[in-house]
């Protein structure tokens, strides 16, 4: 979407380099040599990620270098926040890759956000610009096409409109998601359940009738079907909340995930602490009552989405006019 707005400026010519490492290192530095002669000829370099060209090595004076991180919102905690932790990498190696360094500016969507990617990337607050993402527009945008393309492949959803339950958990390292509980307890309410996995979780789940395990559509665009959406630890629950729909938190290994990432947000402090729950059966019964506090919902998106959200894409592209005109 930033790409598409920014070509049709007629004054940036973009390229998009995205390749995954996927352990072939030979052909990945083949890659890399590739990403630097593009940045040496490019003014504005954005990453969603750590990317390693920009950390390690040095670039040209004129490049701007800007971090979309690929999250809303930092609900778990990452980068330099979980150096020596389980889950995360060692201070050597951290050091030894320059992680995060060399960003000049980063975008978020909250100053409850600013502080913890100020903390994840080891950046000054000066460094730090309040926009969201073009994710935003997407998920606010009405596009019935989508919509229906989904219903035409997954007809069972069709015939159950009104009790779609997804459940979108984040990545835990090392460890498979529990997402049989739920489905079990949810399908035996009336529920068809859909189950979006992240993209590096290798959960083999067993075959159900009224349970949905997609690997075709993206995560946004099945919060056009949901009627309730359940996550965990994931700033896919702040993306959700601009729905408008009831959305739980399913936090069964709390202690444990805290214990090997850490969390920088306590559900149990937020406006939607009351739809935090450990036990699948407590969360679907909760749902099913259908008495949802809409008014929480929207102070806790308040608090993390505390910027402009109309046309984020276009801001962002003035943004970087504005930066490339200096």
């Amino acid at each position: 979407m930033l790409a598409d707005a920014l070509s049709a400026t007629g004054c940036f010519d973009v390229k998009i380099m995205c390749k995954r490492l996927a352990g072939n290192y030979a052909e990945y530095s083949f890659h890399m040599l590739e990403q630097i002669r593009e940045i040496r000829r490019s003014d504005v370099l954005i990453v969603d990620g750590y990317c390693i060209v920009n950390s390690l090595f040095k670039h040209p004076r004129k490049l701007k270098v800007i971090q979309m991180w690929h999250a809303l919102a930092a609900i778990k905690q990452f980068g330099w926040q979980t150096v020596g932790k389980a889950d995360g990498s060692s201070e050597k190696v951290a050091k030894l890759m320059k992680m995060h360094r060399g960003y000049d500016y980063v975008l978020s969507s909250s100053d409850i956000t600013a502080k913890y990617f100020c903390e994840g990337f080891r950046t000054g607050r000066d460094h730090v610009v309040k926009l969201g993402l073009p994710r935003i527009d997407y998920i606010l945008s009405n596009n019935p096409e989508e919509k229906n393309e989904i219903l035409r492949r997954h007809p069972k959803l069709q015939e159950n409109r009104g009790h779609i339950m997804l459940y979108v958990p984040t990545f835990r390292k090392g460890r498979t998601v529990d997402a049989e509980s739920l489905a079990n307890e949810a399908t035996a309410a009336g529920y068809t359940v859909v189950v979006k996995l992240h993209p590096l979780d290798k959960t083999e789940l067993e075959p159900q009738d009224n349970v949905i395990v997609d690997t075709e559509f993206n995560s946004y665009a099945w919060l056009k079907v949901a009627d309730v959406i359940v996550s965990d630890y994931s700033s896919y629950v702040v993306e959700a909340s601009l729905t408008d729909k009831p959305l739980y938190l399913y936090t069964y290994d709390k202690e444990e995930y805290m214990g090997g990432t850490g969390l920088n947000v306590n559900f149990a402090e937020e406006p939607i602490a009351k739809y935090e729950f450990r036990s699948a059966k407590d969360l679907v019964e909760d749902a099913r009552a259908g008495e949802y506090d809409y008014k929480a919902l929207r102070a806790f998106r308040n608090r993390y989405i505390d910027i402009d959200t109309d046309n984020c894409t276009g801001q962002i592209v003035k943004f970087i006019e504005g930066i490339t005109a200096r």
